[in-house]
């Protein structure tokens, strides 16, 4: 895919910590398409440049309050006139619409038959106008079995498609502190619900041999946080630059994922944390995710 204009709608904004969207951003700019990353919708209009090649970051004002609610031809219409506008906005026609948000956008019979409209679920939590946005896409696409089977309930075209993961250009190197004995780390954002504290809390008190290190931004009320870190053993880092992700990886000798995959199992069943370990090529030790049941030891 190649030299085309594509509108790719995002529940999380450009300045969030980098997730599958910017990803796909990044790399689909690459290729010489030009993509318009769609921000959540605010109040002040804007079209800002990004460090990346062909990635500008889109900020527009939202819909009518309780649009979901409105009858279907007023959606259309309301939908159809903000496309008009982020199309205005780009500066020229949208080839490529790719939502990974149907909270906004979310019946695509209202945009020109001219645009391929991709409807990509990568979160099971992304469950607003669902039934609609699938069986108005002309594609989609979804990161476990269970979220693909509940498309294909409304679209027939939709496929199962694996987090990809990102290749880093430019490498920036960690310092980090403690022991020299064995190392535990995790990274991502550490206000995250579905994180087993308890599991977490219970763990770095039976090894206070071994290190655990904790990349990632979290409030600064945060209960366990605020507990763990009184801890020796225990080391908080703060939030880390995606170029010095893998100078963290590299540092430890087994990354964790420790989640509450009996209390979540449909948002944990296929987390992209995954990938992004694996290509790491450190040791994972990880509660249950259901998508890679097969593959484990």
């Amino acid at each position: 895919m190649r030299d085309k204009n594509i509108l790719l709608i995002s529940p999380e904004p450009w300045n969030h910590i980098k997730v599958s969207k910017h990803h796909y951003a990044i790399c689909l700019g690459k290729r010489g398409n030009k993509v318009f990353f769609l921000n959540p919708p605010g109040k002040t209009p804007a079209v800002l440049p990004t460090p990346y090649s062909n990635v500008q970051s889109i900020h527009y004002e939202g819909f009518p309050k309780g649009l979901r609610f409105y009858p279907r031809f007023l959606q259309r219409h309301f939908i159809a006139k903000k496309f008009r506008e982020v199309e205005a906005m780009c500066g020229g026609r949208i080839d490529i619409v790719w939502s990974f948000d149907n909270s906004v956008f979310f019946d695509f019979d209202a945009l020109p038959s001219r645009v391929l409209t991709i409807c990509h679920i990568v979160d099971a939590n992304q469950d607003f106008e669902f039934e609609k946005t699938a069986a108005s896409a002309r594609l989609c696409l979804g990161v476990t079995r269970g979220i693909v089977e509940r498309l294909k309930k409304s679209n027939p075209h939709s496929f199962f498609l694996h987090h990809g993961c990102a290749s880093r250009e430019s490498i920036e190197d960690v310092e980090i502190q403690g022991n020299d004995g064995a190392r535990v780390g995790y990274a991502g954002n550490l206000d995250l619900r579905y994180i087993d504290w308890n599991l977490l809390d219970r763990i770095t008190s039976e090894h206070m041999h071994v290190a655990f290190y904790f990349a990632g931004p979290h409030s600064r009320d945060h209960e366990f946080v605020n507990r763990l870190r009184q801890k020796p053993n225990v080391y908080f880092l703060g939030s880390l630059r995606s170029e010095q992700l893998p100078s963290f990886y590299q540092q430890m000798d087994i990354l964790v994922l420790c989640y509450l995959s009996n209390e979540y199992p449909d948002q944990l069943a296929n987390t992209h944390k995954m990938m992004e370990y694996l290509a790491s090529g450190r040791m994972i030790v990880a509660t249950r995710t259901e998508e890679y049941q097969s593959l484990h030891d």
